[in-house]
């Protein structure tokens, strides 16, 4: 029963409006969508593919739970521009010695929580 884990292959957001999502994920990203659909997006970040579907009774929206974080070559430019697009940092930055990065969370106008980390 032995298997090996690798990188993440998708990470899953659930909203109550996926064109108003797509729309903030496509300026912060800068780059179009893969898949555009009225019920889900998706977006290619490197090899992980970053997914945005219509929230339904088994996808609860909130701001809990487990929190991506998407490596950035220049943390206070990521912050700015989300800033700039009405997200709003919701934890941090913190710098975390141990793996000598500083992180952050960002909140989008949506509710919905992602992080960004860099190295120091």
């Amino acid at each position: 029963m032995a298997f090996n884990i690798r990188n993440f292959a998708t990470i899953r957001i659930c909203v109550s409006n996926v064109q108003n999502s797509r729309d903030w994920y496509k300026s912060f990203f800068g780059i179009e969508p893969i898949e555009d659909l009225e019920n889900f997006a998706s977006f290619r970040i490197g090899n992980t593919l970053f997914d945005i579907s219509l929230a339904d009774q088994k996808s609860p929206l909130s701001t809990g739970g487990s929190v991506g974080y998407w490596l950035v070559d220049n943390l206070e430019n990521a912050i700015a521009k989300a800033k700039s697009l009405d997200g709003q940092v919701y934890r941090g930055p913190l710098r975390v010695d141990e793996v000598k990065r500083t992180i952050v969370q960002i909140k989008d106008p949506y509710g919905n929580v992602f992080g960004l980390e860099a190295d120091l």
